[in-house]
């Protein structure tokens, strides 16, 4: 059994939507199953279109300095969003790729240094409604907004403080999906 799983995540960009230069804001609930003796890193990584390459854009460490009590844990992750530099970049097999393709980002949760769960979205980039159907032959920034997709979350098997844990299975995963929550507040539920 996981020492700690993460909760909930969700991001809290409001209802309206992101704009380009926006931050981008999680909303993280650890469950702490046994206290931890280390603290925990959270990265938020982006994987920019045809790009074999990621962008780390904020790594933070969590906890109560060091190590984690038992019990549920809420904060926010607070990332910059990727540079326009990255967004416009085109991937080498293409010319016709750029911002306005779909990209990926991800929160990694690491403890011990190893990850022990992933968060990812589909991030693309798309103009406003009116200018949806006649975009400008050059990007608008001012009228590009940030799109994400339902998050996958995908967990992996690491070993924790007090286990003499059989690592045959370290390095495995599983994955789950999210649904939206019943309540209207926008937040998602992650699924165990």
């Amino acid at each position: 059994m996981a020492a700690c799983t993460i909760a909930n995540v969700k991001v809290l960009e409001g209802k309206e939507l992101s704009r380009v230069d926006d931050d981008i804001i999680f909303e993280v609930t650890l469950d702490v199953a046994q206290a931890l003796a280390e603290d925990m890193v959270f990265r938020c990584v982006y994987i920019p279109y045809g790009s074999g390459s990621e962008k780390e854009l904020e790594s933070i460490d969590v906890g109560d300095g060091p190590g984690l009590r038992q019990g549920l844990l809420k904060f926010n992750f607070e990332s910059a969003p990727p540079a326009k530099t990255d967004l416009e970049a085109k991937s080498a097999d293409s010319q016709e790729s750029g911002p306005l393709e779909v990209a990926g980002l991800y929160i990694s949760a690491l403890y011990g240094g190893k990850e022990f769960c992933r968060v990812g979205y589909y991030v693309r980039y798309e103009y406003d409604p009116e200018l949806q159907e006649n975009p400008p032959e050059t990007v608008d920034w001012d009228h590009v907004h940030r799109v994400l997709s339902a998050p996958r979350v995908t967990k992996f098997i690491i070993p924790w403080d007090s286990e003499d844990m059989d690592v045959t299975g370290a390095g495995a995963l599983r994955s789950t999906i999210s649904r939206p929550s019943e309540n209207d507040d926008g937040a998602e539920e992650m699924l165990q």
